[in-house]
Order: structure tokens, then sequence, then C-alpha cells
């Protein structure tokens, strides 16, 4: 999965692997290889799909629509992550997976 660098409506998808309907708060944060840690709200997906070739399960992943040109303002590569809140006690973080924003 690769992005355009300031690409504005472009749409990030991150797995958790497990069913976060239950969910109070849910952050991806898109961090670059150079640079800080970005965190925005995110959406739970609740439907099923496939995109580029990896299948996504309703409830189980969460994507961040980009909003501003400085949402992806590094060239290179990146890696993403949820944190997902069920309650003051329970916050969770999923696995990192790495993306690409080109020029």
């Amino acid at each position: 999965m690769s992005f355009n660098k300031g690409e504005i409506g472009a749409t990030v998808y991150a797995d958790f692997g497990s069913d976060i309907s239950t969910a109070t708060s849910i952050k991806m944060i898109l961090e670059p290889e150079i640079g800080t840690a970005k965190e925005f709200a995110a959406v739970l997906g609740t439907s099923n799909i496939t995109i580029d070739n990896i299948d996504y399960v309703a409830n189980e992943y969460a994507h961040y629509t980009t909003a501003a040109d400085t949402d992806l303002d590094y060239v290179g590569r990146w890696r993403k992550k949820l944190d997902v809140t069920f309650s003051a006690s329970s916050v969770l973080q999923s696995d990192y997976s790495k993306f690409r924003v080109l020029s």
C-alpha cells in the first residue's frame, strides 16, 4: 500500500486482528521513518472488504481518511498501528505495519 505526499482523501486502513466494536475510542498512529508520530481519530470498519489483496474483517479494522496535506508530509517509509481504548484500564495497540509515501 502506498500513498502520495500531501494526498488528501486517501484512506489508510489498519487491522487489529480481533473484534474492536466495543471500543470507546480508536486512534490511528502514523509514524514516518524520520519525524514524529501523528495520531488521528479512526473509524471502525463495519463490513468485510478487500484492499490490495488484504482482507479486512468487519469490526476488526479501522480506517482514517487524510484531511490535510500535512497528514502524510514525509516521502519514504512509514508505519501504522491502532490504539484502541475499551476502558480507562484497557488500552490495547495493534502491531505496526509498513507503508510508503511517494513524492
